[in-house]
C-alpha cells in the first residue's frame, strides 16, 4: 500500500511538470497569435485545445487528491487503529486479538482492491502491454461489479494495436462514454462494440437511461468533439424511438497490412 502511493504521488508530480510546460507552451502560442492574427479575430483552436487540455490535467489532480483522501488515507488510518486495538488486546484475550486481526487483515484486502481500481482507472497499466481490447475487457467488468448494471462487450474483425496516444484517447472516449451514461444518465443496461475494419475502427456504445441536456461537454474538460478531433474522427450521438441512447464514432487507424507490432 506505501509503495501504491508512492506511484500515486510520483504521478501527481508528473502532472504538476506537464503542466508548466502545457502552460509554457500555451503562453507561447497566445503570444504567437497575438502577432499573427488579425485584429478582431477570433482565438485559434489550438488555444482552446491547450485549454482544454490543462483544465483537464487540473480536474484530474483533483480528483486524485480526493480520492487518495478519502480512499487510501482513510483506510491507512483504520489499520493503524486496528493493529493498535489488537495490540492491546492481544495479552488479555487471544481469542479477541485473532479476531481482530482476521478483520485487519480483511480491511486491508478491500483497502488494496480500492487503490488497485483506482490505479486502473487512473492509467490502466495493461494498456500498454495487452492493447485496447483487453483493457475495455476488464474495465467494464470493473463497471459492472462497481455499478450492478449490465454491459455487453463485443469486438469483430482483427482488432490491432495503435500508436499509444490512440490507443490512451479511444479508451478514454469509451469510458467518458460509460461513466457519463452510468452516472449522469442512470442507465442500466448499455452495449459497447467495436468493428475493426481495414482503415477504421467502428465504436458504438448504446445504453438506456435519460437523457442529458448537453451530451457532447463531458466534465473532464475536453468535448466528446475534441476528444475524437485528437483521433482524427467523427462521432454522432443520438436517441433512438425506443429510448435508448446510441453513440457512434469513426476513427481512422493504419490498414492491417500495416499493423504496429
Amino acid at each position: 500500500m506505501v509503495a501504491e502511493l508512492d506511484a500515486l504521488q510520483a504521478k501527481r508530480k508528473l502532472l504538476d511538470r506537464l503542466d508548466a510546460q502545457l502552460a509554457g507552451a500555451l503562453r507561447h502560442l497566445g503570444r504567437l497569435a497575438e502577432t499573427t492574427a488579425p485584429a478582431g479575430s477570433p482565438p485559434i483552436d489550438e488555444t482552446r485545445l491547450l485549454r482544454a487540455v490543462v483544465a483537464t490535467q487540473e480536474e484530474e489532480r483533483r480528483r486524485i487528491a480526493r480520492a487518495v483522501h478519502d480512499g487510501p488515507a482513510q483506510a491507512m488510518a483504520n489499520v493503524v487503529l486496528q493493529s493498535e486495538i489488537a495490540e492491546r488486546v492481544f495479552a488479555m484475550d487471544a481469542d479477541r486479538a485473532r479476531q481482530e486481526l482476521a478483520a485487519l487483515r480483511a480491511m486491508v484486502n478491500r483497502t488494496l482492491q480500492e487503490l488497485r481500481g483506482f490505479i486502473f482507472e487512473l492509467r490502466p497499466m495493461i494498456l500498454d502491454d495487452l492493447g485496447l481490447v483487453p483493457t475495455l475487457r476488464r474495465y467494464i467488468q470493473t463497471i459492472v461489479d462497481k455499478h450492478g448494471v449490465k454491459v455487453d462487450f463485443s469486438s469483430v474483425g482483427r482488432d490491432r494495436r495503435l500508436p499509444s496516444d490512440d490507443e490512451v484517447s479511444v479508451f478514454r472516449l469509451i469510458q467518458d462514454a460509460l461513466v457519463e451514461r452510468v452516472q449522469k444518465a442512470e442507465a442500466k443496461d448499455l452495449a459497447v462494440a467495436m468493428d475493426w475494419r481495414d482503415d477504421q475502427v467502428e465504436i458504438l456504445v448504446q445504453s438506456d437511461g435519460k437523457a442529458l441536456a448537453n451530451p457532447n461537454e463531458l466534465a473532464s474538460g475536453l468535448s466528446r468533439g475534441e476528444r475524437v478531433g485528437l483521433l482524427r474522427g467523427e462521432a454522432t450521438q443520438e436517441t433512438r424511438p425506443d429510448g435508448r441512447t446510441v453513440l457512434i464514432a469513426r476513427v481512422p487507424i493504419a490498414p492491417a497490412s500495416r499493423m504496429i507490432t
